[in-house]
């Protein structure tokens, strides 16, 4: 019996759905920057000194954690019966649990920690709507 979600499908929705939560963080990275942000952010082990954030600092997360997604859910298509609860469930979770990474750096402002916590919360939506969405079978 075929499930709901498609592998074949899944194979384009995934990497549609990274290069949409790409492309969404870097509007909000320029618009926020735009706006007098500077994102700094402690870039040494030590925490002390703090400097401007780098794009590749998002851009890099962001796009292992749509790969990860993906094989994730072909996974969960392939041996799971309920594979989009199962999903959204995990991704709920690892949202959550990303909300941490902000609020633990030392040294930042809060308004940084808020504005990265917004790119966290962007990359859960469009990477988790775009995979389930996009690869559900018509």
């Amino acid at each position: 019996m075929k499930g709901p979600y498609s592998l074949r499908r899944l194979l384009w929705a995934g990497p549609l759905a990274t290069l949409a939560a790409l492309a969404a963080n870097s509007i909000y990275f320029i618009i926020t920057k735009a706006f007098g942000e500077q994102y700094r952010i402690p870039l040494d082990t030590t925490g002390a000194h703090v400097s401007p954030m780098p794009p590749l600092m998002f851009i890099l997360p962001t796009g292992l954690a749509g790969l990860a997604a993906s094989v994730f859910f072909g996974l969960l298509i392939r041996f799971s019966r309920l594979p989009g609860v199962v999903f959204l469930s995990v991704a709920i979770a690892a949202f959550i649990l990303s909300l941490g990474g902000p609020s633990s750096l030392p040294n930042t402002s809060l308004k940084t920690e808020l504005l990265l916590s917004g790119m966290n919360l962007l990359t859960a939506l469009l990477l988790t709507g775009g995979i389930l969405l996009l690869s559900h079978r018509r």
